[in-house]
């Protein structure tokens, strides 16, 4: 992705302004004075100031200069989930669900309503060039089936860059799977029976409700924090009343809200799995999307018993396609070694061999750097979007990490109609009700990915979302 040198001045500039060193009605650098600090040309200065009055961040008054809007619109606080534990449930996957997937490829629709990663950034060119040479050169078609833990080098890379997650595994210890959704189905396979029960944090992904029921398990949902997801107090009421048999958790950057759980949470909820010896299943997924200067530590890097089982895919980082993911399943490595080979004798090797290349060329990290900020900044426009569109009252998570918030709508507003609405006008959204086994606990409640640039049809599609739902409001307004 080459963003233009005025957007990036435009990006940084709305960052002083969200950090308070301007604040409202403080007047801005004049033009020259950024173009000399920025070393751009005084059009691209204009262009920037230019971008910033469209996003209505600044205004400029005659004669004086821009200065910061007086009534710059206040970020959206931060969304209140219920906090209520619910008797342990078997999922029932509504018919929604699957239309919301259906419709998430539709080239016809705006699309917020699928987690996938942004399709404008040069990691996917430089993918097809390896995958191009790969071809050329490298044998990956008659040669038998390949390891069931899937390639060597792949494996080798994945291990070095767990480090960076406080991981030390050996490549020996890495299972390689199609997906990180195929790696949670693994682990729950190789460690549950029909009946048994699943501790998940809620509102949840609606993916893994989707595997708990295939397999007959059931959901006790436990509630989580917008900003450090699953309640630990919460978890440990819901091991006194019931037997639980498996904890599964998106500790970095939670889906649907975003959620970064503290170090400290980490070692409490490891605590209480030690204590009552039972399996934690991580996804891991987002865990090197997070806007900070350093990567989240793992959950399993706290792990000193071999009780995590994290399971990642570089579907949210590079392309879903892929369909590459891991598990590092700790002491459960034979159970889930002969689970892969129940479910797959081996794995197709081209995308393997291609990533594996990519992770040590360096070009990964350098992907990450741009994909971070990129995502960071189109955070922070949904954020003032919200704040300028929907209703008065509409609370919206602050990820620090990843690409999907949860907006938590006014209770005049049902979200599962507003996603009808919103179809009809050709924009794709995903309601609350999918995000629980419980159609009923989420009603006013939406998740939006923002991980694509922010367009005039994406901003305009935004804006005519908080039309639909002031008129919502209006209609149910005695």
């Amino acid at each position: 992705m080459e963003q233009h040198l005025y957007s990036r001045i435009a990006n940084q500039m709305q960052q002083h302004i969200r950090e308070g060193i301007y604040k409202a009605e403080d007047k801005l650098p004049s033009v020259r004075a950024l173009a000399k600090q920025q070393q751009a040309s005084v059009s691209t200065i204009l262009a920037a100031y230019g971008l910033l009055e469209d996003w209505g961040v600044i205004e400029v008054r005659p004669k004086s200069g821009y200065y910061v809007r007086r009534n710059l619109s206040k970020a959206p606080e931060a969304p209140s989930i219920i906090q209520t534990t619910n008797t342990p449930e078997e999922v029932s996957t509504p018919d929604l669900v699957m239309e919301v997937i259906r419709d998430s490829s539709s080239p016809d629709l705006i699309s917020f309503g699928a987690a996938v990663p942004a399709d404008d950034f040069p990691v996917i060119n430089q993918l097809k060039r390896i995958f191009s040479q790969k071809v050329r050169t490298e044998p990956f078609i008659g040669i038998g089936y390949d390891s069931g833990k899937g390639s060597d080098p792949l494996r080798r890379q994945l291990a070095r860059r767990a480090i960076d997650a406080g991981i030390l595994v050996s490549p020996e210890d890495i299972v390689i799977s199609e997906g990180c959704q195929a790696a949670v189905g693994l682990c729950l396979r190789a460690l549950s029976k029909p009946g048994d029960i699943v501790a998940v944090e809620t509102p949840s992904y609606y993916g893994l409700l989707q595997l708990i029921e295939a397999l007959g398990l059931k959901a006790i949902e436990i509630p989580s924090n917008a900003e450090h997801g699953m309640s630990i107090e919460a978890l440990k009421l819901a091991f006194e009343q019931w037997p639980i048999n498996i904890v599964l958790s998106i500790p970095c950057f939670s889906n649907p809200v975003g959620a970064l759980m503290p170090d400290e949470n980490k070692q409490a909820l490891l605590d209480l799995i030690y204590q009552y010896d039972v399996p934690l299943i991580e996804d891991d997924i987002y865990g090197d999307l997070g806007y900070g200067s350093q990567r989240p530590k793992a959950l399993k890097a706290f792990d000193s018993k071999g009780q995590v089982l994290l399971c990642s895919s570089v579907s949210k980082t590079l392309e879903p396609q892929l369909g590459i993911g891991w598990v590092m399943p700790g002491k459960y490595f034979k159970l889930i070694e002969y689970q892969k080979f129940l479910s797959s004798t081996g794995s197709f090797r081209l995308p393997q061999m291609a990533v594996a290349e990519f992770l040590a060329g360096g070009g990964y990290d350098r992907h990450l750097r741009l994909a971070r900020e990129a995502y960071r900044q189109r955070r922070d426009r949904l954020a003032d979007l919200i704040s300028l569109h929907f209703p008065e009252g509409t609370r919206m998570s602050s990820p620090q990490g990843g690409f999907v918030a949860w907006i938590q709508l006014p209770k005049g507003i049902a979200s599962t109609k507003l996603y009808k609405q919103a179809r009809e006008h050709h924009i794709l959204i995903a309601p609350g009700e999918i995000f629980s086994s419980d159609p009923k606990k989420y009603p006013h409640s939406i998740r939006i990915s923002y991980a694509n640039s922010w367009t005039t049809e994406r901003e305009d599609a935004i804006q005519t979302l908080g039309q639909l739902a002031k008129q919502q409001i209006t209609m149910s307004s005695p």
